[in-house]
């Protein structure tokens, strides 16, 4: 078994599922990415965070539309958000050094993980099933 498919199959999810989801990620990516300004590694990187964002959101709508409860899970949202944030990060370093911003956002991001935290420690479907406390 390769590594993709073990990874599939930890993931728990059918391996249709996960290359449609790439599929239309990478679709949704080129057709909204020029990749022409990409001339150095801090762009590269930059647009891999941009790419990594919309795989994220692409999840949270098949997660929503194949779910049958149709929630969106608040770890995801969450998730995409942070990444958004580390990529602000990058693009304030490319352009002007500013301290104070890259410490107000890296205090958002704190935030963000405690959310992050929270949400998978107090889940809906956890307090359905009665595992609550």
């Amino acid at each position: 078994m390769s590594a993709f498919n073990r990874f599939i199959a930890k993931m728990g999810l059918p391996r249709g599922q996960v290359l449609i989801k790439v599929f239309f990620t990478l679709l949704i990516f080129v057709l909204v990415k020029d990749f022409h300004e990409i001339s150095n590694i801090n762009q590269l990187i930059i647009a891999l965070l941009e790419f990594i964002i919309v795989l994220e959101i692409v999840r949270m709508i098949f997660e929503f539309i194949m779910d049958d409860e149709h929630r969106i899970k608040l770890r995801l949202m969450i998730d995409s958000t942070i990444i958004f944030f580390v990529r602000d990060i990058m693009l304030i370093v490319n352009e002007k050094f500013d301290e104070k911003k890259i410490f107000f956002i890296l205090g958002i991001i704190a935030i963000l993980f405690v959310f992050r935290v929270a949400a998978l420690h107090y889940t809906p479907s956890r307090y359905e099933k009665g595992v609550a406390e």
